[in-house]
């Protein structure tokens, strides 16, 4: 199946991408971050995918979700995107992660 990708928003703690088949039915990759913070001064990541609208299963993670299995997670999501679709949300993802990857003063 062939799907069109794009980017909804992105933030410094917040993505959403999206990929649409030929009849209109979306999937969503959701990645954002809460202001609660961890025992390393670190704030919490979650991620989830939607895919109700294409007939598959639904995937999320909880705040232990480590930086690797995000961008493991995504890169699963979008394995059929285009090139430069990859290219934007890698630079879309690492703006939103930054926030989690620096301990705040």
């Amino acid at each position: 199946m062939s799907y069109r990708y794009g980017i909804y928003q992105s933030s410094g703690t917040s993505c959403m991408f999206y990929k649409e088949d030929e009849n209109g039915n979306q999937s969503t990759f959701n990645l954002f971050v809460s202001h609660e913070k961890d025992a390393n001064e670190k704030k919490s990541l979650f991620a989830f995918i939607d895919n109700e609208q294409v007939g598959k299963d639904n995937w999320f993670a909880s705040k232990d979700l480590a930086i690797v299995d995000a961008v493991k997670a995504f890169n699963e999501w979008a394995s059929g995107a285009p090139v430069v679709f990859g290219m934007e949300a890698h630079n879309s993802l690492s703006h939103c992660l930054n926030s989690v990857m620096k301990k705040e003063d």
